[in-house]
């Protein structure tokens, strides 16, 4: 049994075995117990890929898990790799002889291969043992004998062979790993790494009795080089003309349908036109080539719901449609004119990929139409009843047509500049043409639905620690998430290129001002509160603060050199 032991251990002869088991067992029982033994040792355990998930979430039956945060850098600040000779493979060999490889696996993955050698893998396997060793009862021995008296095969048998495996190669990672992701600290995205092992078939076991050495590897994403199409100094973006006398009409027509009566179309076989008004139930389901199951959306964006009551008694789901005021999905508006009421229609339509209120987008799907109600608004004529309501504080019909006009002037002017921004962040999103890495998606969705929840309702750890939830916000808006992280990736970029740089005393200001509303946040107070305060300069709110204010200056940058063509 000596002559088997994994590794150089003191021999230990048969005749002294005798001598000391005498007292004890004969030598008959003896070589009974170690027969039994090596008949019954459980093979080197198979880890299978699926054992290997982000470093992040890993659980102590498979591999440590590295808490890799590198000061409190900002998921945005990560600067892409400056150049080809960057992804080319590099070595570099530690202290301790373990090597780390660097290589370009895709234009948003790094790989890192990191080679641990046989006297490593053999000193940290010896320390597994003898710790979990220390309270061990071998069979055939006794509780007082020296471990190192008795072979460490027999000692990793009574263990658990893959309890000893776990636990070495959780201690070979975490000697390592460190060193390996110190290699491109100033590239990866943090929490994108993953770690798999070279080799899953064979155990540290197996690779020191041949005297091979271990391997495993570590993949980080990383931001890419933004590629333009076209180049950013050559975007052009479309704004309406900006018509007070008109937007003010559009208003002035709102308040006489607001005040007037709805009555029956008239005849009654007249079809749905522009300026009706009708209750539209809806029902979607997929193709019969796509399988035919139900999808979940709306027929237009930011279109309540009603309960509609059919004069059976049954109750439908439907919208109150005005073809005037409501935006349907394109296809549907055109389908329901002309629809008599009760009159019933399936059509074919593709849903947008940028429709945010629907379970799926991008494909095409069958929407059952029905005009549960329709009617016509009677416009009540204009007098000065409803001059408060044209305009602030005016006291007759004409002294609210004048106000009115200069109103619409400057709600035009204020939507005008958000109006620009929505449409400089979609021309940016869509001349990014790299692709995303997966981490920048994940946390774009977190930061998105972060913003459409109350302050009050969590923190952005807690909806990290729901990665279902989060994928599930992905599905559902996917485009919206996709155009942010294209568009925050490009004004990153710009911000790089033309040399902005945030002042630091602003920074500074920011990020006391997040710190101290940190502090007094109910759901963050606690966790923060007896912790030794974190300097500055260091701080996630720095690093955020100095990230929001390079984005602005890139933003404005670019609105200043944006090409605008009024249509």
């Amino acid at each position: 049994a000596a002559s088997v032991g994994y590794l150089s251990q003191p021999r230990t002869t048969a005749r002294a075995w005798r001598a000391q088991l005498r007292p004890v067992l004969t030598g008959v029982c003896l070589a009974s117990t170690m027969l039994f033994l090596f008949s019954h040792a459980r093979a080197p355990p198979s880890l299978s890929h699926s054992a290997f998930g982000r470093c992040g979430s890993l659980r102590v039956q498979t591999t440590p898990k590295v808490a890799w945060h590198q000061g409190h850098r900002s998921l945005w600040t990560t600067r892409a790799v400056e150049s080809a000779e960057d992804t080319a493979a590099q070595e570099r060999e530690l202290k301790n002889g373990v090597r780390i490889k660097t290589s370009r696996e895709s234009d948003c993955t790094l790989r890192l291969d990191v080679t641990i050698p046989t006297k490593t893998c053999r000193k940290t396997l010896n320390s597994v043992v003898k710790k979990l060793g220390e309270n061990v009862t071998v069979p055939g021995f006794r509780k007082t004998i020296k471990k190192s008296q008795i072979p460490q095969d027999l000692i990793i048998g009574a263990i658990g062979r893959n309890v000893v495996e776990q636990t070495a190669i959780e201690q070979l990672i975490q000697k390592t790993v460190w060193d390996a992701l110190d290699e491109v600290k100033d590239q990866a995205l943090p929490k994108s790494e993953q770690i798999r092992l070279h080799d899953k078939a064979r155990s540290v076991v197996d690779h020191i009795k041949s005297e091979e050495e271990f391997k495993y590897m570590v993949t980080v994403e990383v931001i890419p080089d933004v590629k333009w199409e076209p180049h950013y100094s050559q975007l052009s973006v479309q704004m309406p003309i900006a018509d007070p006398e008109k937007h003010f009409a559009v208003k002035q027509r709102q308040i006489q349908k607001k005040f007037g009566e709805e009555v029956a179309v008239d005849p009654p076989t007249r079809g749905f036109t522009p300026g009706d008004v009708a209750i539209v139930s809806y029902k979607f389901k997929q193709t019969e080539e796509n399988g035919g199951g139900p999808i979940f959306a709306a027929i237009g964006a930011d279109i309540p719901l009603v309960m509609h009551r059919r004069i059976d008694g049954s109750e439908v789901q439907a919208v109150r449609y005005d073809a005037e005021e409501v935006e349907l999905m394109p296809g549907i508006g055109e389908a329901i004119l002309g629809m008599q009421e009760d009159e019933e229609k399936t059509v074919t339509v593709r849903i947008p990929e940028e429709w945010d209120v629907a379970s799926v987008s991008g494909v095409d799907a069958e929407v059952t139409l029905k005009i549960e109600m329709l009617r016509n608004i009677v416009l009540k004529p204009l007098d000065d009843g409803l001059a408060p309501w044209l305009a602030s504080g005016a006291i007759n019909l004409q002294d609210a047509l004048v106000k009115g006009v200069k109103e619409s002037k400057l709600t035009l002017a204020e939507e005008e500049g958000q109006a620009l921004e929505d449409a400089v962040t979609a021309a940016v999103a869509g001349a990014v043409a790299s692709e995303l890495p997966k981490r920048l998606i994940f946390q774009t969705a977190v930061n998105l639905y972060m913003d459409s929840l109350p302050k009050t309702r969590g923190t952005t750890q807690n909806i990290e620690s729901a990665p279902t939830l989060v994928e599930r916000y992905i599905d559902s808006n996917r485009y919206k998430v996709e155009t942010t992280a294209r568009a925050r990736m490009g004004l990153r970029a710009i911000a790089d290129s033309e040399g902005l740089v945030a002042d630091e005393a602003l920074v500074r200001e920011r990020a006391k001002q997040a710190r101290a509303q940190k502090k007094a946040n109910p759901v963050t107070a606690g966790k923060v509160e007896g912790k030794e305060e974190e300097k500055l300069e260091d701080s996630k709110e720095w690093s955020s603060a100095k990230y929001a204010i390079e984005m602005d200056m890139a933003f404005d940058w670019l609105k200043k050199h944006v090409v605008i063509e009024r249509i």
